[in-house]
């Protein structure tokens, strides 16, 4: 089954239409490119009536898409997907959907806002309130109250929940580093080998397995043999 478009004037397959139930033949009036193209220009002129701004995309390549939060055109790979909309895709791209979720998080779960979090990075000269270590990410808590404290590295915020916050549990921690940091003994020499297993080395470098397995049996016997001191 095919239909002629009465914008394009082009004799097209059924695929080519949209569906309208409306219709006698269950087919859009105008093809789909068509469709398109008049739905875009009655959206620009609408807009233009509203006095608002009508942005230009058409320079956007096959592949991508504007995202509106950071304003730049992003692969279809890197966009989030709506099965919901008409599109397939949602409303931003995901670098974007993943920091508003970030600063949805914080906020959701300690009450702070993205300008808050920044406050206290300045205020802590984006180092770590512990090691000193910059770029801290963990925003550590009291985990009985739900205080928000301040903001730890990865090691230092996990080392806190391990000793499970207990400050006495953690000065006795480090009192044993210091104890047996200070009281470590040295560490023993390498004792050096002996004569006869220097000479058993060079003996069995170049001889088969069998002849190594009796060179290991006679070397046994001879440390047997000796005298003790």
């Amino acid at each position: 089954m095919s239909k002629t478009c009465p914008h394009c004037g082009r004799h097209l397959p059924s695929a080519e239409f949209g569906r309208n139930r409306a219709q006698a033949d269950g087919l859009s009036f105008y093809c789909l490119e068509c469709n398109r193209e008049r739905n875009r220009r009655w959206y620009r002129e609408s807009r233009r009536k509203l006095g608002r701004e009508v942005r230009d995309h058409s320079w956007i390549p096959d592949g991508y898409r504007w995202c509106p939060t950071c304003e730049r055109a992003v692969a279809h790979a890197d966009y989030t997907r709506n099965a919901r909309s008409a599109s397939g895709f949602g409303s931003r791209c995901k670098r974007c959907h993943s920091a508003a979720n970030a600063d949805g998080y914080f906020y959701r779960q300690y009450g702070l806002t993205k300008s808050a979090i920044a406050a206290l990075r300045d205020m802590q000269g984006d180092r770590c309130a512990i090691c000193r270590d910059l770029h801290p990410q963990h925003l550590d808590h009291d985990h009985s109250s739900g205080r928000v404290r301040q903001l730890l590295c990865q090691r230092c915020n996990h080392g806190l929940g391990l000793f499970r916050d207990d400050p006495p549990l953690l000065r006795e921690a480090a009192r044993y580093v210091e104890r047996h940091g200070e009281s470590a003994a040295p560490r023993p020499a390498r004792r050096a080998p002996r004569p006869e297993s220097v000479v058993l080395r060079h003996r069995v470098a170049g001889s088969t397995s069998r002849e190594r397995v009796r060179a290991r049996l006679a070397a046994l016997i001879a440390e047997t043999d000796r005298p003790s001191a």
